[in-house]
């Protein structure tokens, strides 16, 4: 597990001792902790191998025990302890939107609603309503978020999934019984949603499944198929092949409708079959992926283009992480960063990128210590600093302006005048109809100070819907008034939706492919909306950050000037 997810599951034992009513001070330290762990800059799994976990203030002999089972196992008896002192299903109200720990308290003590079926039948008799503290309001809330859970039951993101693939990569490479092994199916295809992690793999299912044994319990196999469970409740499918298989395997598992479509078309053309990618009819032993394409007679395309694509023009290159040229979406802790400005300009170049656009919060956002115009002075005197310390390294003068219910920005027009850019979001008003939001997000993009809008829809994966407005009116829009559109690479946003992005390339409208980073990691998250972009077909000229640092300067500098 990584650091947020570690911390994830820390606030979690602290919510069940809070249930139970544990010592409030054992619990406070749990919670703090959980920050500790989420802002920590460098992974828990490092700190352990090297024997540095300790050293972190805040984390003494318990929270260490804990964080290393999280890290290294998947769960301490403690969380087992806590969940056997509570009703079963109780835990799985802490993940609903609109419960705090003290409803969850009332519906439990007062009114002995213990798990989801419980208080999903008393909001649908309309009960719960009546339940002081509650109302009818709240009662819908929590049908929609019960709705909402119930379909994202089997869902985990993409950057968790990534995370998992790559540590049981390693585990699967390093057993005897193991040929070679290949990432296939969904996840290869990058989404930003996962059910499993399949890999193809050529090995001996029974010493396979002896290996295995080993490592992690709870196998599930058929003839040709090995499931496990791993500690973050992921399924790991095995897909076992034949060496005279492998790639054929690999293409028919990855997937992706419109590409499998054609593979299909090919095989009857070719009077071959196949089940599965296990074929009699067609050897490709030693070929690669390409090759057997080519023998085939269709285009072999990159995985993340095949749920739309089933061919790409050969004169298009799709867009890779190295193109990425800077940062133009960052906070710092002038608002509600972890971090500081210059802590997160050095980590910028650390990672090899020539500019940092820093976009702390506007006055609106004082939940987010949003900055007031003398902040925003004072604060951009620091950058002039900064920068005259940087010979090759640049920080443009960005804020992340609240688009105000009535479309407004947040500032007056003389200062924000004077930003190098501006990112229009949302943050409030979420109550407002879809047809109210998109007008109000259209008033905000005909701004002549507005560069570019931020996470456009507001969805939150796993945790809420976004404010579905209508998309291809704001592409539309964006279009006509010349602005950018954000593709945000929180994993929990990763918003704007690929599906939507090769829309907003055939208008002409710039991608600009931004972290969203309030700490130094969430600066490396670049590399997942890179894949959301090459699912959408997008060249490194689609997305304005794979400018320079020069280039950028002058691009903002032709927008600032009209």
């Amino acid at each position: 597990m990584n650091n947020s997810q570690i911390s994830e599951r820390i606030k979690r034992l602290a919510a069940m001792m809070t249930l139970l009513d544990e010592n409030p001070h054992k619990i406070r330290t749990f919670e703090k902790a959980a920050r500790i762990v989420k802002d920590h800059p460098e992974e828990m799994g490092i700190l352990i191998d090297e024997g540095r976990l300790k050293a972190v203030k805040g984390i003494g002999d318990s929270l260490a025990h804990i964080i290393l089972y999280y890290a290294k196992s998947g769960g301490p008896g403690l969380e087992r302890e806590l969940e056997a002192r509570l009703p079963v299903g109780l835990p799985d109200l802490l993940n609903l939107k609109g419960l705090g720990l003290r409803k969850i308290q009332t519906l439990w003590k007062d009114h002995q609603v213990s798990n989801i079926k419980m208080l999903k039948d008393a909001c649908e008799a309309n009960t719960l309503a009546n339940w002081k503290g509650f109302g009818p309001k709240l009662e819908q809330q929590l049908l929609d978020a019960i709705e909402f859970k119930a379909r994202h039951v089997s869902d985990f993101q993409f950057n968790l999934a990534l995370d998992v693939s790559q540590i049981w990569l390693e585990k699967l490479t390093q057993l005897p019984s193991v040929n070679q092994v290949e990432l296939t199916g969904k996840l290869r295809r990058g989404d930003a949603l996962i059910q499993s992690v399949d890999f193809v793999i050529e090995a001996d299912l029974g010493q396979l499944k002896s290996d295995l044994q080993q490592i992690q319990n709870g196998e599930n196999a058929t003839d040709d198929l090995l499931t496990v469970i791993d500690n973050t409740g992921l399924p790991i499918n095995l897909w076992v092949a034949r060496n005279s298989d492998f790639q054929l395997r690999q293409l028919i598992l990855t997937g992706g409708s419109s590409y499998l479509g054609k593979i299909e078309s090919a095989f009857e053309a070719n009077n071959l079959s196949h089940n599965q990618g296990r074929s009699d009819d067609l050897n490709a032993t030693g070929l690669s992926e390409a090759a057997l394409c080519d023998q085939l007679h269709i285009q072999w395309i990159e995985p993340e283009l095949r749920d739309t694509f089933d061919s790409f023009p050969a004169d298009r290159t799709l867009i890779q992480a190295l193109d990425i040229k800077g940062v133009m979406h960052a906070h710092s802790t002038w608002s509600d960063g972890k971090n500081t400005l210059e802590q997160m300009a050095e980590a910028a170049q650390q990672l090899g990128y020539q500019y940092l656009g820093i976009s702390d919060h506007s006055q609106a956002a004082h939940y987010a210590n949003g900055l007031k115009p003398d902040r925003v002075k004072a604060q951009w005197q620091q950058i002039d600093e900064l920068n005259e310390q940087y010979p090759d390294f640049h920080i443009f003068k960005g804020i992340e302006a609240d688009i105000l219910a009535d479309g407004r920005l947040d500032y007056s027009e003389d200062l924000l005048a004077g930003f190098d850019f501006v990112i229009a979001s949302i943050h409030s008003h979420f109550h407002l109809s879809p047809v109210q939001q998109t007008d109000r997000i259209i008033r905000a993009l005909q701004s002549p100070f507005t560069t570019m809008l931020g996470h456009p829809t507001g969805r939150m994966l796993l945790t809420r819907e976004g404010y579905n407005p209508d998309l291809l009116a704001i592409i539309d829009a964006a279009a006509e008034f010349d602005k950018i559109i954000e593709l945000n690479t929180t994993p929990k946003r990763l918003d704007l939706d690929w599906r939507y992005l090769a829309t907003a390339r055939e208008q002409g409208v710039p991608i600009s492919i931004n972290p969203d980073a309030h700490n130094l990691k969430g600066l490396e998250t670049i590399p997942l909306g890179v894949t959301m972009a090459r699912k959408a077909g997008l060249g490194s000229s689609d997305v304005i950050n794979t400018a320079s640092v020069s280039e950028m300067t002058a691009y903002l500098e032709r927008r600032k000037s009209g």
